[in-house]
This record gives C-alpha cells, sequence and structure tokens, in this order.
C-alpha cells in the first residue's frame, strides 16, 4: 500500500514514546453556553469543540485532506467531490467543512538511529508546527529511547514544546505508536493527529506489527509520519508499517532527507492541511457482510488555478455477519 507515501520534502511527522503510565485526566464532560452556541468541555476542563451536524448511523465517514501548493483549501463545495469504493462511485451522503480545533501527539525518536543531523534538523520542528495553531489546539509530546517517555502532557502553550536531545538507547518505534493511540483518547478536540518523526529502527519488544495495524485501524486518529532515510529506508520493514498506518487513518508517510528545510517545509504543509478539512459520507453500494478490506479513493474537481492535492483513508473493513444466530426454543 503505497498510494499515501510522498517521496521526497513532503509529509508529516513527528515520533516519539512514552512510558507504560496511564494519563491521570479527570473524564467528565459537560457543556456551557456561548455566544457561539454550545462548547464542550473534555477531560481536565479543556475546552472541546462544538460537534459537527449528526450523522446516520449506517455512513461510512471519512476525514478528506485537501491542499494546494502546501496549504489548505476551504470552501469546497459537495460537487467537487467524487467517492470511489473499490471503483464503483458512491452518492455522499453528508459532507461537512471541519475546521474544529486539533489534539496532536508529537512522538519523537530520540534513540540512538538518530544522528547528529537528524536531531538537529527536528529540534525546533515541533515548535515551528505550533507557530500557527489555533487558541484551542492541544498537544502532548513522547519521546521514545529504549522506553516511550511523555515529556510533555496535554497543554495548549506552544512554548512548552522541548527542544529534542540525542540519547543511547534503542527505538521501540511500535510500541511508541501504540501508546500514542492510548494516550490521544484523552483528547477534548475530536479532531486527532499522531506526528511521527523517526529514522525508522524498531527494536520494541512489545508490540508487533499486526497488533499496532489491527489497533490503528479502530481508533479515529491520523497518523503522519516523517521518516529520514534513503532509498533503502524505503523499502524497510518499518516504512511499509508507517507507509500501511497512514492509509488506513487518512494521515500520510514520508520520507526526506535530514535537513532542517526538508524537514520545516513538511511540518508547514502539514499545519495547513490540518486547518480544514471534509467529513464526508456515504452508505456503502456493497451490502455484502463479508468483513472484507474495501478500496476507498476520493477525488476533487479542480477549477484549473493549480493542482490540488487530496488524500484520506485508503480503505477500510466491511461489517461482518454475525455467526450467533438466534434459536428457537419453542
Amino acid at each position: 500500500m503505497k498510494r499515501n507515501r510522498q517521496w521526497g520534502v513532503v509529509g508529516v511527522a513527528v515520533l516519539s514514546a512514552w512510558p507504560l503510565v496511564s494519563l491521570a485526566h479527570p473524564s467528565f464532560l459537560a457543556s456551557v453556553s456561548t455566544q457561539a452556541g454550545q462548547v464542550r468541555i473534555g477531560p481536565g476542563g479543556r475546552l472541546a469543540s462544538p460537534d459537527p451536524p449528526p450523522l446516520e448511523t449506517d455512513l461510512h465517514l471519512l476525514t478528506v485532506s485537501v491542499t494546494s501548493k502546501g496549504n489548505a483549501v476551504p470552501g469546497l463545495t459537495q460537487d467537487r467531490f467524487q467517492i470511489l469504493e473499490d471503483g464503483v462511485v458512491q452518492k455522499i451522503a453528508y459532507f461537512w467543512q471541519d475546521s474544529r480545533p486539533v489534539t496532536i501527539g508529537f512522538l519523537m525518536d530520540s534513540s540512538n538511529s538518530m544522528s547528529d543531523s537528524m536531531n538537529e534538523a527536528i529540534r525546533d520542528a515541533g515548535q515551528a508546527f505550533l507557530k500557527n495553531k489555533q487558541l484551542q489546539d492541544e498537544y502532548f509530546v513522547i519521546n521514545f529511547s529504549d522506553l516511550p517517555t511523555m515529556v510533555v502532557s496535554y497543554t495548549m502553550d506552544a512554548r512548552q514544546m522541548p527542544r529534542l536531545y540525542p540519547m543511547t538507547g534503542e527505538s521501540p518505534l511500535y510500541d511508541a505508536i501504540y501508546l500514542g493511540l492510548d494516550a490521544i483518547k484523552e483528547a477534548a478536540n475530536p479532531r486527532k493527529v499522531l506526528l511521527v518523526i523517526t529514522a525508522g529502527a524498531n527494536n520494541g519488544k512489545g508490540v508487533t506489527e499486526d497488533q499496532l495495524v489491527n489497533y490503528a485501524i479502530k481508533q479515529p486518529v491520523q497518523i503522519y509520519s516523517l521518516l529520514f532515510g534513503s532509498s533503502a529506508s524505503a523499502a524497510s520493514e518499518s516504512a511499509n508499517v508507517l507507509d500501511l498506518l497512514a492509509g488506513v487513518s487518512g494521515g500520510r508517510a514520508s520520507i526526506t532527507l535530514d535537513s532542517s528545510f526538508a524537514v520545516d517545509a513538511v511540518c508547514a504543509e502539514l499545519a495547513q492541511a490540518l486547518k480544514t478539512q471534509y467529513l464526508i459520507g456515504y452508505k456503502s453500494t456493497n451490502t455484502a457482510q463479508n468483513g472484507r478490506r474495501r478500496g476507498v479513493k476520493v477525488r476533487v474537481t479542480s477549477d484549473g488555478a493549480a493542482k490540488l492535492s487530496v488524500w484520506t483513508q485508503s480503505g477500510y473493513y466491511g461489517p461482518k455477519e454475525s455467526k450467533n444466530k438466534s434459536v428457537d426454543t419453542k
């Protein structure tokens, strides 16, 4: 599954890990009235943004990102979009422009697989990414070397972004992403993103590839990754897993050189892409209940002014009929 990988200086990510500890955030929800309408209060008392209009439960919902020359493209109308499932055009039944605040989990590789130049390249990447954050955007930071460690808990203060310094331990890449997916469940905002920056080594002894992918499929989290490396790195097992995670989550997997310019360009593009996305729902014409994977593709017509870059989930698993059928005991 290579469709989500962007070769060269495009894409996104920041990767790290955290220790096996749970986040101690109060779990309560409330509603308060504001001039803008209803605002949700999420874990830890953080403001959560208003929800989109209600949708039918049998719709398959996609989060679609559209950029042009690295900038988000807002204001597109439903008629500009076309959805195909396994090559069959689907009728759009739900459409909403989504500019709600985002919760971002930065996962930063600080292991011995990162060279000095790599660490120099990403040292200020997080701060650069947060430069234009919305007021209610929140983030946390996980560094990983031997063990994943949360170094910044949930905060809206961009000044809390730490500098990354190289460590001597090995890289538990899969463990870090798994724990990032677990940590972001405490997010106050409905839009959730993991940004992974890594050299790609995986020396963790816990989570397997299958366990990680199966867990990611079930989470409403977009996973972006930036892999430092060469053509050899692109063919590695970790690169394939990062590509797969991007596909199933609607994120993006990228490979780039370890230069500050390249990393800044990637982070700037992602930050722009997240400013405005589109929630698009449809009822699949495939009524089979066999649990098989279905490929998804989204097309957007251009107005001729500029080429549009579009990405979303590359597919999902359809419903599976339960084997436990009721038995008439009469």
